[in-house]
């Protein structure tokens, strides 16, 4: 069965528990109110988190305990955690795990799994009957400061191990990963460590891809040349890395392998077909997707990108979905047009002028506009509001209409 997985290395906040409880209460008695029957008659797929990083201090967070104890009470949840993070952050899960030994699990691979990583039950949790050909990772931050770069190596390297070709999609400051001559003093080097990967991929027969977004890269000092014949080089990236258009990165994201992100859901669709589907075979689908714009925006780069990302995805005829949540409900604020923004800058003007593109709409979470007590904006009629049981359905179906095997959710 393929099963629907939640993946963290970020803090969790306080917020982004609240609405991940009210996501697993609509999982649960909205989509399989049998999960808590004694003996259902439907089986239900677990919904499994993976914690790593910083998102392993929620734990001993006394803000958090609550949600977990809601979490932790629903028959189709369970918690994997890597060792190393909460050995390296000196944190204990023994009381959760005495009280919920079958829902809390630290991967420890014990006799008979030598070898095996968290990695391996994720890639077990998305295998298919036909194994995955790749896997993808949209990487959005920098290295060194964000630790999730160790993680990427090693989800690469599990993924050559079980003969899957690795895909790194640099966007944003995720660039900034395969810059060549890196030099860290204390940690593992994320560009030799990359190019290793790629070069066992290549020995293997697969196919690994590293692709940059030539807009995050050229405003970041990144250049391509031509050089000897015609072949298009870069003197400032690793060997192998390439500067592609978004569309050519947002073409990877048509086909039905798994994408991942620092923040990420990769879901199988619940479908109840009455009539044989005759349309295309699953691999030819084009997933649906959902992106969470979590950052305000114009402190970061976050929503920008989102927003930018939807809107490539919705060209190449992805059912995309935009969901302003958490700080992203202030992109929605103001009705005063700002003087001598430059333009592309004004956020609130692209969502105005996107909003009537097929396969793309917008969503802002009313929880978190209420929260912070602001008000958006009622002229914007292209961006709905919407309530907990909405999120749940944004999140975990795909839009009406649209018949798919499985939905992405990436958070920016």
């Amino acid at each position: 069965m393929n099963r629907n997985i939640f993946l963290t290395s970020e803090s969790l906040t306080t917020e982004r528990l609240s609405w991940l409880v009210e996501l697993l209460k609509f999982y649960s008695t909205r989509l399989y109110p049998e999960s808590f029957h004694h003996h259902p008659r439907t089986p239900t797929p677990l919904f499994t988190f993976f914690l790593l990083g910083d998102a392993c201090y929620s734990f001993i967070d006394r803000r958090h305990l609550q949600f977990w104890e809601i979490l932790f009470r629903l028959p189709c949840f369970q918690c994997i955690f890597e060792p190393k993070d909460l050995h390296m952050r000196r944190i204990s899960i023994e009381p959760f795990r005495v009280r919920y030994p079958d829902q809390i699990i630290p991967f420890d691979p014990g006799k008979g799994m030598i070898g095996r990583s968290i990695w391996d039950c994720l890639l077990d949790l998305k295998s298919t009957p036909t194994r995955p050909s790749s896997i993808g990772f949209l990487h959005m931050h920098s290295p060194y400061m964000y630790h999730s770069d160790s993680g990427v190596v090693d989800l690469f390297r599990t993924a050559v191990r079980r003969g899957i070709s690795p895909e790194f999609y640099g966007y944003l400051d995720g660039v900034h990963t395969m810059h060549r001559d890196q030099k860290p003093l204390h940690h593992e080097n994320i560009g030799e460590s990359l190019l290793d990967v790629y070069s066992s991929a290549v020995k293997n027969g697969l196919s690994p891809m590293y692709l940059l977004c030539p807009e995050s890269a050229g405003s970041r000092g990144y250049s391509t040349y031509t050089g000897e014949n015609g072949k298009v080089v870069s003197a400032s990236l690793i060997p192998h890395a390439r500067i592609r258009s978004l569309d050519q990165i947002v073409s990877r994201f048509t086909r039905c392998h798994p994408i991942l992100t620092h923040t990420a859901f990769s879901m199988g669709v619940v479908t109840h077909r009455k009539t044989p589907w005759i349309g295309p075979p699953p691999q030819e689908r084009k997933p649906s997707l959902v992106i969470l714009a979590t950052h305000s925006p114009y402190g970061t780069e976050f929503t920008k990108g989102a927003i930018t990302f939807a809107v490539a995805c919705a060209h190449q005829e992805i059912p995309t979905r935009v969901v302003f949540i958490e700080e992203g409900v202030y992109a929605l604020t103001g009705q005063d047009s700002p003087a001598g923004m430059l333009p592309g800058c004004d956020l609130q003007s692209i969502i105005e002028t996107t909003s009537r593109m097929d396969n793309l709409e917008y969503f802002a979470y009313t929880p978190s506009s209420q929260e912070r007590g602001i008000a958006g904006n009622a002229l914007m009629k292209g961006v709905c509001p919407i309530h907990p049981n909405k999120l749940g359905q944004v999140i975990l179906l795909p839009p009406p209409g649209v018949d798919v095997d499985q939905q992405r959710v990436l958070a920016f």
